[in-house]
């Protein structure tokens, strides 16, 4: 039987993102580091976007062989998302990828939900739900005209497995799998793919301070019995930034070391 399989030209190992310019929130420190670090070294110009300053991952980017943009941005903020947007424009000509990292999570204490206030509530929507929907708008100009892009949305665990005393947390990464469902229709005729990782309890510098009993919980419900790092989820990232995922769309991958299981 004559085969109809056709030879695709897939990237080699080290130029996934080869001439690409990628958007990273929340890229200072952490796991938006480790992603703009690992994009750089796949060929991409990185957009490093954080309300605060991110000398040390524009070094890094540009250590690994990429070209860095600085850009303070506030994601709750339409006009600042608009501004992050043009000024990857006017530096490298396009965007082609959009990681939506940027959260508000560090100030967040465990909470009965009785006692959680309407201030709280709205200051974390308007980060992890509003920033993720601006961020999303202010690209699609850009991805829409050449008629491609990939924007890969940060969930959690959480919102799929539910957690006590974090409600407004849980409620804001759930409403991040809804929204990419529904983007990802809405985009997808223009060539445009949404996705979500939803990672587990990874150890970075703004998790750190959570109890050691919860932090063990999670240890203690992996398949994989070690603590997550923020370069866990670099290959996931990579994935669907990439042509390899050029089929794959409003698809949630949870990495998690096998906690979660469907």
């Amino acid at each position: 039987m004559e085969s109809n399989f056709q030879a695709s030209s897939t990237p080699g190992p080290h130029d996934l993102l080869d001439g690409r310019t990628i958007i990273i929130t929340g890229a200072a420190t952490g796991i938006g580091q480790a992603f703009a670090v690992a994009c750089a070294a796949q060929g991409a110009n990185v957009v490093v976007a954080d309300l605060n300053a991110a000398d040390e991952t524009v070094a890094a980017v540009e250590q690994a062989g990429g070209r860095a943009l600085a850009v303070r941005v506030d994601v709750a903020d339409d006009a600042s998302v608009k501004a992050m947007a043009a000024a990857a424009l006017e530096r490298f000509g396009r965007i082609d990828g959009l990681v939506n990292n940027a959260a508000y999570f560090r100030e967040v204490k465990l909470t009965p939900f009785e006692e959680l206030d309407s201030a709280q509530w709205d200051r974390i929507f308007a980060v992890n739900v509003k920033g993720v929907w601006q961020c999303c708008k202010a690209v699609m100009p850009a991805m829409r005209e050449h008629g491609s892009g990939s924007i890969v949305n940060i969930s959690s665990v959480v919102a799929v497995a539910g957690q006590p005393g974090y409600l407004h947390y849980v409620a804001t990464k759930g409403a991040v799998l809804s929204m990419t469902k529904g983007l990802a229709k809405e985009v997808g005729p223009y060539g445009v793919r949404v996705n979500v990782i939803a990672p587990g309890f990874v150890i970075t510098d703004a998790t750190r301070n959570r109890p050691v009993e919860w932090q063990q919980s999670f240890l203690k419900a992996r398949a994989i019995s070690r603590e997550q790092r923020p370069d866990d989820l670099v290959g996931t990232a990579l994935y669907l930034l990439s042509d390899l995922a050029g089929f794959v769309s409003g698809q949630t991958i949870v990495v998690d070391g096998g906690h979660i299981m469907y």
